[in-house]
């Protein structure tokens, strides 16, 4: 018998292990080494795109464990992760100071305060290795002649702990972190007391600062000798869950260059505030910081390694479940009749490629075509395009949209309904049956959601933006079922600007994940215009390739404006007269083909 837990579960970065963290972690960007680089920087990606992951993978405890037990001093940075997430940053009875300037100052005291109790809170978990001693008695002299000097210089009147030859590193450690986490709860709780008064209430509590605390305590740490000799690099999770002042606040911290000594990392999923600073100047990049998106198509050929970073992924839990001698291929096997007359389908396209191909090899015409040529036989025989099977390791990988939790989601669902219908067998394999119900039921799902958007969102943007979806998966599905060239079209770009309308509904699909956002060159080759896919979480719902990269419309607003109000509209013309008539029947072309 094997381990039989399921090996795809989902788990919340911050609860695994160091250990755990080394076994299952795989670099699944393209950028991640812009990362682990000196400097400020964003990462932006949608939820579940391995941001937090990668952010426990850079804790201490985690890059000693990656090269067996190595001590702190050794590691090229030290990082703190803070997951907004998981904090009370945002304080309702902060809505109360918002036109005073006592709201910036107690925000950035909370900011900085839950900073440095992570901060002594990482050093607690990390490789701290004192055989000898010395490190005990350097972190004594920094707790009695810096640390508690600026504790007392914020104003902090409590009676501060002293520190004797009987306490250990972790004593000392945990001694400022509750320090930290006192001046903390101090503000949190003059701010609740405010629920409770309808006038001024002073603050007599502490006040710390990024600049007058913060950083001077990392500089003395950074000092001791079981340091790294590299930067601090605090991990800010999740910053969109940041009230606007807070992220005001943040961006002014970027825009004091401290990165030799404190590197901020700040990751977003796409609805981070603004990028003013408290003073209202922006900071811009490359200037002040770098970014990485990672909601780039990293499905795309040539342009990412996210295929085979899934499969080692998922090569990883399966070791960890025991089943070292099952591969990915394996584990997800395709619909192997199906894979059958699609090949059949490939070399009646090679055979015929000297009289009728289209493309400057045989292969790409095989590539190109048998695939949505087998999908238009199913629908044209007996209009049951939903018998195509979402089955198979490398389809799951395409559906997932370049996102790992996506991917692992789906084949979380696909072991737990294995599991109930093998009783106590064990799992070895996912029938291509179940694979292919369990992305048909999540692209369903994911359109349900916009019921859901509605109470975060404006009612009317959301029905634009479900009909936008509605109306690219219908237009693509009837594109793959014409005569076309190239038929796998995905995605649109803007032959013309948005205007104000189209652009909010666009950047709401990027925010939410129904669409993503790259760039290409524009028709007259004079620059780059943005690039927008539907998410191939959707495929099954419109019985679409997910493999297609190459096909995409170039557009003009006006048709995707209309396309907001009227779906099905276009959809019917194009299907009643078909794609390349009904597209040029009006004077301003509906969609321009390229």
């Amino acid at each position: 018998m094997t381990d039989q837990r399921n090996p795809f579960a989902v788990q919340t970065p911050e609860d695994l292990t160091a250990e755990v963290m080394v076994s299952l972690f795989v670099d699944v960007f393209s950028d991640f080494s812009m990362v682990e680089k000196v400097g400020h920087t964003f990462l932006h990606g949608p939820r579940g795109s391995g941001k937090s992951m990668m952010f426990r993978y850079l804790e201490p405890d985690c890059q000693g464990a990656k090269h067996g037990s190595q001590p702190l001093r050794r590691q090229p940075f030290f990082g703190v992760y803070l997951p907004v997430r998981k904090t009370d940053l945002t304080v309702t009875e902060l809505a109360r100071l918002e036109n005073s300037h006592a709201n910036v100052v107690l925000n950035e005291h909370l900011l900085t305060a839950a900073v440095a109790a992570r901060t002594f809170a990482a050093l607690r978990k990390a490789p701290v290795h004192d055989p000898t001693a010395s490190f005990i008695q350097e972190l004594r002299d920094f707790y009695a002649r810096g640390f508690t000097k600026l504790v007392r210089q914020s104003g902090f009147t409590t009676e501060l702990p002293g520190v004797d030859a009987s306490l250990s590193v972790d004593d000392v450690l945990g001694s400022m972190q509750a320090i930290c986490d006192d001046m903390y709860l101090e503000a949190a709780n003059y701010l609740r007391r405010l629920s409770f008064s309808s006038g001024p209430v002073p603050y007599s509590g502490p006040l710390i600062g990024y600049l007058d605390f913060m950083v001077p305590m990392v500089q003395g740490l950074k000092r001791l000798s079981f340091m790294p000799d590299g930067p601090v690099y605090l991990l800010v999770d999740d910053a969109d869950n940041l009230n606007l002042t807070q992220t005001k606040i943040l961006n002014t911290w970027v825009s004091y260059r401290t990165s030799a000594d404190l590197s901020l990392k700040i990751s977003t999923q796409l609805r981070y505030k603004t990028f003013l600073t408290i003073f209202n100047t922006a900071i811009e990049a490359p200037h002040d910081y770098s970014e990485v998106y990672i909601s780039a198509v990293y499905t795309s050929k040539g342009r990412s390694k996210y295929p085979e970073r899934v499969r080692e992924i998922v090569r990883r839990r399966l070791l960890a479940a025991g089943l070292e001698d099952v591969t990915p291929d394996h584990f997800f096997p395709p619909d192997e009749a199906q894979e059958r007359a699609i090949a059949r389908i490939g070399e009646r396209i090679r055979e015929e490629w000297e009289t009728s191909g289209r493309g400057f090899r045989p292969s790409d015409d095989v590539t190109r075509y048998s695939r949505p040529d087998f999908i238009k036989g199913l629908r044209g025989r007996s209009k049951s395009g939903s018998t195509y099977s979402y089955a198979g390791f490398s389809q799951l990988v395409h559906v997932s949209d370049g996102v790992i939790r996506h991917f692992l989601e789906a084949a979380s669902r696909m072991w737990a309904t294995a599991k109930a219908n093998s009783g106590s067998h064990d799992i070895r394999s996912i029938s291509p049956a179940i694979q292919n119900q369990v992305v048909r039921d999540l692209a369903d799902g994911l359109m349900a959601e916009f019921d859901k958007l509605m109470l975060d969102e404006q009612s009317d943007i959301v029905v634009r933006l479900r009909n936008l979806v509605e109306a690219l998966g219908g237009l693509f599905q009837q594109i793959m079922l014409s005569d076309r060239s190239e038929r796998r079209a995905f995605s649109i770009a803007f032959s013309d600007s948005p205007d104000h309308e189209v652009q909010e509904v666009l950047e709401l699909g990027v925010r939410y994940g129904y669409l993503q956002r790259s760039f290409i060159g524009n028709k007259d080759g004079t620059g780059r215009t943005p690039q927008y896919i539907l998410s191939r979480r959707l495929a099954p719902r419109f019985t679409l390739d997910p493999t297609s990269f190459a096909g995409y419309q170039f557009v003009q607003n006006e048709a995707i404006r209309k396309a907001l109000y009227k779906p099905a509209s276009l959809v019917r013309s194009v299907r009643n007269l078909g794609a390349e008539a009904a597209l040029q029947t009006q004077q301003q072309n509906l969609f321009e083909i390229e």
